[in-house]
């Protein structure tokens, strides 16, 4: 159950990341605070998916 919400946070992750991208090439409103969602997300779901398999 742990490595499936690692995983679904690492997903999560990916879909700011790009809605960040897509921001930053738009008008850059948001851009920062999608990419620091992303960026929290992707340390939760890394965190959860290495404590699921220690």
């Amino acid at each position: 159950m742990t490595s499936a919400l690692g995983l679904w946070a690492a997903y999560w992750a990916a879909i700011f990341a790009q809605v960040a991208h897509l921001r930053r090439l738009d008008d850059g409103v948001g851009a920062s605070a999608c990419a620091r969602i992303a960026g929290c997300l992707l340390v939760a779901g890394g965190a959860l998916f290495l404590f699921a398999r220690i």
